[in-house]
């Protein structure tokens, strides 16, 4: 199962990505969108990781392909590969929303 097929077909919800929080399956879920204000809807940029990836993800509905993978960044057992893939993914979903 690909981690596109656990998101809904629609922006997250704040309670949806703390449910990510508290996954086994997941180290960390970020809302790295960035939005005007916190009612613009929902979350439509998102990171993940685990201890063997990084993955940013964009939400785009108004050419209705819905949850893409914009960047993922493989890990090793350096630190700063967490780091630098936390940062290249944020990128990556933030040039894909605008």
């Amino acid at each position: 199962m690909s981690v596109l097929d656990s998101l809904p077909d629609r922006p997250l919800t704040d309670a949806e990505l703390a449910s990510f929080n508290r996954s086994d399956a997941l180290d960390i879920a970020v809302d790295v969108a960035d939005r005007d204000s916190p009612d613009d809807g929902g979350i439509v940029g998102l990171l993940l990781a685990t201890e063997d990836w990084v993955k940013g993800l964009a939400y785009d509905d108004v050419e209705g392909e819905g949850w893409r993978v914009v960047e993922t960044t493989p890990l090793g057992d350096d630190e700063n590969e967490r780091y630098e893939g936390m940062r290249a993914g944020e990128a990556a979903v933030r040039d894909a929303l605008d």
